[in-house]
């Protein structure tokens, strides 16, 4: 089983637009796919058109309230395991508990047999929850939108995966960098999608051949909560993320 974290502490780089549409593009292929929503805003989950209320969630799963089958929901666009907008009211118990940044690859673990692919959308932050994710994958992907301090942000979310792959996951692989909203007519847009593979190298991380275009049709989607590939298979964006996937599995 293939466990991929979408991580980057920088909100609005479109970390979520990215594990949704990676999630779904890969269940298109026909794999097994369980999407997991570490992100308390639960924007995924809505998309998903999964349950908060009155059901397990991503909340009991890490307080080790119910097993990882229980947790999961067969939603709209597929297998989830739903949000939870209560999780950071733990974060200092997770912090100080013997195993806490364990957590989620211990529960993952029940259901290795179960899926071929794990999309873990994480919080815009570098706390213990997306540890969690990292320490349970088996590899990250990281979005960036071009902005100012875009690459500044990405050297401190480094030094936390190098921290990961030291002390708790030595087997976490970088798949790379993704650049997202990429709109050819932008200065900056094309600045940084010049200097991303020598920053790269400077950092220590791949460069994906394909940036995600700026595409309408990723809001409208997002707007209906329904599946990009449906409402628009043609788009730039599906398109992009589709050769994404084949960038994944080796295909391009």
């Amino acid at each position: 089983m293939i466990k991929i974290a979408i991580a980057n502490q920088k909100g609005g780089v479109g970390k979520t637009t990215t594990a949704i549409n990676i999630a779904d593009a890969l269940v298109r292929c026909g794999y097994r796919v369980l999407f997991v929503d570490m992100d308390p805003q639960c924007n995924s989950t809505s998309s998903y058109q999964a349950q908060i209320e009155d059901t397990y969630t991503i909340y009991d799963l890490m307080n080790e309230k119910c097993n990882t089958r229980d947790a999961i929901q067969q939603a709209q666009l597929g297998d989830i395991i739903a949000g939870d907008p209560h999780l950071p009211e733990d974060e200092s118990k997770f912090l100080s508990k013997i195993g806490g940044f364990e957590i989620l690859r211990n529960a993952l673990s029940e259901v290795e047999n179960d899926y071929d692919y794990v999309i873990m959308d994480t919080p815009p932050n570098l706390g213990i929850f997306m540890v969690n994710a990292l320490v349970a994958a088996t590899g990250v992907i990281m979005p960036l939108r071009a902005e100012k301090y875009a690459i500044d942000g990405l050297a401190r979310l480094m030094e936390t995966i190098k921290d990961v792959q030291k002390h708790g996951n030595p087997e976490l692989v970088i798949y790379g960098v993704l650049m997202t909203a990429y709109d050819v007519r932008n200065l900056l847009d094309k600045e940084i999608w010049q200097i991303l593979p020598e920053t790269g190298v400077n950092y220590g991380f791949p460069v994906f051949k394909t940036p995600v275009r700026i595409c309408q049709a990723v809001k409208e989607a997002q707007a209906e909560n329904a599946s990009l590939y449906d409402m628009s298979p043609n788009c730039n964006a599906a398109i992009d993320y589709v050769n994404i996937v084949k960038e994944l599995l080796g295909e391009d």
